[in-house]
């Protein structure tokens, strides 16, 4: 099976949705952040609104990595990680 679609689908929705709103939520929760820029709470809600997004943003990260390290184990860690690491794709 193609699995590119939705391989690019996942990593975009990771790098472009994900990560952001860890890093926005997670400054949202900062008191030091969120007096300095009030529209942070208004965008999500409150502190508890933005740590809940956070971790379900965690969750799906998470998950993300793990079926990763999945992969890399069933694919076979050691020929993966001499490819990572020297470039070798035997």
């Amino acid at each position: 099976p193609d699995y590119g679609p939705l391989q690019r689908a996942s990593y975009a929705l990771v790098v472009f949705v994900v990560a952001p709103l860890l890093v926005l939520t997670g400054l949202t929760m900062s008191p030091a952040v969120a007096a300095a820029a009030p529209m942070l709470l208004d965008l999500f809600g409150g502190h508890q609104s933005a740590r809940t997004l956070h971790f379900g943003a965690f969750a799906v990260l998470t998950l993300f990595t793990a079926a990763h390290l999945v992969m890399v184990i069933r694919s076979g860690f050691a020929r993966q990680v001499r490819a990572m690491t020297v470039g070798d794709r035997t």
